[in-house]
């Protein structure tokens, strides 16, 4: 069929005027593709459907009849037709538009004409006596609206491609009845052929009794009888128990003509384990006798996968709670740690009583770890890290991915030479990879391809610094490719947001790829994406190669290796505190007001800008980064430095650092500093210190 969104036109006139403005109107050589939306609009108005991308014109110029006939004949040779053509009707010396016309039709019948006069050279009669009587003939008068040219190139070129859609279907019909007659004659042959040769296990019965009268080699496995001892069975004497009021109810239903589809039952054979079978059923006819043909497959190992799924996606649910509870903990830690620290810098307490305080500071440095291994299971579980053969691992995958994805999916794995390991949970990396390959599946369909490709990679330290706190330069690239729709742009900023998901309720939790970038990062890599409507999806693992071991450990206290002594740590300057803990808040005011700063206090960041502006500027900003009232603190820390950039700014927050790096955008990063909750004191002032005074921090 030849309709495509390029359509050719052909421009027959002798003066070179018109054939610019044919040019301008229907193939301006720098039009957007957003100039031909509006035009469409303006032509055809606005649609609420989903549209093809806007059919593009492409012109052949020709200034005399004789040329047009020679343009007309290539095209005929090339393959490529003229759909229309507009035929001046004056064109001194040689042919006029009657005689042009006659000599095009004779070479291409199918091909639209427009008359384009501005004299009433012929009548209608006249033309129809010379032409004779076309609806393939249009009448296009001097000086034309360039709206007109628009609506008759579309409409003609739509006509030439329904009438040329209309011929090729006529002509496939012949050969489509020799065709089918041929497929009838081979048609039993080629049912039975396929019905042994099935993997997937098929029955034939009878209706209304359910007599089986044929049976397949895979029948025979599944089951475990022959077809000698299945021939004649039927749901009263079938020699294993099974469900006989489920068996008959479906065969009154296909003696109805109704048809069976993806249903369920558990089958236990002697001698084997109990499987979860998945059956089709659909009436047939042999010798014009009802029967029905039973398709079953074995998906016990799918049903096993999909509750591990649905528990992977339970512990999701579970890892979003832990993270929320260990973040309220570390708001109380952060002023338990904090108060006692406080007072521990007192020169006024007993003895008895330092030891005790100092006895709290350590309980809270030990329940700040159990906090760190919190936030470390809600990005799945404590990782066991080992050596992976990512290669070796894929290849042992390979079974599992090819059952997910089913046989009309494609599937291909391709590993680099040479590609390092990598330090890695296996369980976890498996679960990625299998997250990414099922929503890769969801994308395409019914049908598609899936690649997976292994390389080896060195990055740049500056881009390793983007995404990543690995000191590796080489990494290992696991990218898996699809070849469906893409991702629309308006969703892509938010695909790896928690329970973010564009599936109907109650087929997606929107955890999958929160997930997968919570395992990139928790093995200090990270993933990219790639998309586009013509090339599919490609989400790659970038993991850092393996080093030399160091043993596993929690990881340091923010902070350290910062000095102790307090006098040295007070400033001077304005901080606006936004803390809607009250606790804390409390206690980041009595420490900067105790060592020489001036702090106010807002709780969320509406009442933090308008202080802003009722107090005049300050000179630091200590913000929660979890915050009510519809405002973050990376989204005001944006605000303030619209207001005044190169303002000193420290988010902070009780989520793990993973978190805060996943919800902050990257240039807000890059101008505000980090301190983890609960932070020391000590610390926490030093880094002020070292903001607004780093001068005198450098002498410290």
């Amino acid at each position: 069929m030849y309709s495509t969104s390029q359509h050719r036109v052909l421009v027959v006139d002798d003066t070179p005027a018109i054939h610019e403005d044919f040019q301008k109107i229907l193939a301006p050589a720098h039009a957007s593709s957003t100039e031909m939306n509006e035009l469409e609009i303006a032509l055809l108005g606005e649609d609420d459907q989903p549209k093809e991308a806007a059919a593009q014109f492409e012109l052949v110029h020709a200034n005399q009849g004789q040329d047009a006939l020679e343009r007309v004949k290539e095209s005929q040779i090339s393959d490529t037709p003229f759909k229309l053509a507009f035929v001046d009707m004056r064109m001194p010396p040689g042919w006029d538009g009657i005689e042009t016309i006659k000599h095009l039709w004779a070479a291409d019948p199918r091909i639209q004409i427009v008359i384009c006069t501005a004299y009433s050279d012929y009548s209608w009669n006249e033309l129809t006596d010379a032409l004779g009587t076309s609806d393939s003939l249009i009448i296009l008068k001097k000086p034309f609206d360039n709206i007109e040219v628009v609506q008759l190139a579309h409409a003609l070129s739509s006509k030439w491609d329904l009438t040329r859609a209309s011929e090729e279907h006529v002509a496939d019909l012949g050969q489509t009845v020799n065709q089918r007659t041929r497929q009838l004659n081979a048609a039993e042959d080629r049912f039975m052929e396929a019905f042994n040769a099935s993997p997937l296990a098929q029955v034939i019965q009878t209706l209304p009794e359910g007599r089986i009268v044929e049976v397949n080699e895979a029948y025979e496995d599944m089951v475990g009888i022959s077809r000698v001892q299945a021939i004649g069975l039927d749901p009263d004497n079938f020699i294993y128990e099974v469900d006989r009021e489920m068996w008959k109810a479906t065969l009154r239903k296909l003696s109805a003509g109704e048809e069976i589809s993806a249903q369920k039952f558990s089958h236990q054979s002697p001698g084997k384990p109990e499987m979860q079978v998945l059956y089709h059923a659909r009436r047939i006819h042999i010798d014009d006798q009802p029967h029905c043909l039973w398709v079953f497959q074995d998906i016990s190992d799918v049903t096993e996968l999909e509750e591990q799924f649905r528990h992977a996606q339970k512990m999701e649910a579970i890892g979003q709670l832990a993270a929320g509870v260990a973040h309220d903990f570390n708001n109380v830690l952060t002023a338990i740690q904090g108060f006692t620290t406080m007072s521990l810098d007192r020169d006024d307490i007993a003895d008895d009583l330092r030891e005790d305080l100092e006895q709290v500071v350590a309980a809270g440095k030990r329940a700040t770890l159990l906090t760190r291994q919190l936030l470390l299971f809600s990005r799945k579980q404590v990782t066991h890290e080992t050596s992976v053969d990512v290669q070796e691992m894929l290849k042992n995958l390979e079974p599992l991915v090819r059952r997910l994805l089913g046989s009309s999916i494609d599937f291909r794995c391709a590993c680099g030479d040479d590609c390092p390991s990598v330090r890695a949970d296996i369980a976890n990396l498996e679960q990625l990879i299998l997250n990414l390959v099922s929503n890769a599946r969801d994308a395409l369909g019914d049908k598609g391809a899936i690649t997976i490709q292994v390389v080896s990679r060195t990055i740049p330290e500056n881009v390793v610094k983007k995404h990543s706190e690995s000191e590796s330069s080489r990494f290992v690239e696991i990218k898996i490719i699809d070849d469906g729709p893409g991702i629309p742009p308006e969703i892509l900023p938010r695909i790896f947001d928690p329970f973010f998901t564009t599936k109907p309720v109650g087929k997606g939790t929107g955890l999958g790829l929160a997930t997968c970038y919570g395992i990139a990062k928790q093995h200090q890599g990270w993933l990219d994406v790639e998309t586009s409507r013509e090339d599919g999806t490609a989400f790659s693992v970038i993991l850092p190669a393996e080093a030399t071991p160091e043993g596993d450990r929690l990881p340091d206290l923010p902070f350290s290796g910062i000095p102790r002594e307090a006098s040295k740590l007070r400033g001077k300057g304005k901080v606006l505190v936004v803390e809607d803990d009250p606790v804390a808040a409390q206690l980041l005011a009595a420490v900067l007001r105790r060592h020489g700063y001036q702090a106010t206090c807002t709780e969320n960041a509406p009442v933090a800008l308008k202080t802003w502006h009722e107090q005049g500027e300050f000179d630091l900003v200590f913000s929660d980064m979890v915050m009510p009232c519809g405002m973050n603190g990376a989204e005001l820390a944006a605000k303030l430095l619209e207001l005044k950039p190169g303002l000193p700014i420290v988010l902070t927050t009780g989520y793990s650092e993973v978190l805060l790096h996943d919800k902050v955008p990257q240039e807000i990063l890059d101008q505000c500093e980090l301190i983890m909750k609960p932070y020391d004191v000590k610390k926490l002032l030093f880094k002020l210190q070292k903001l607004l005074d780093p001068d005198r921090s450098a002498r410290a």
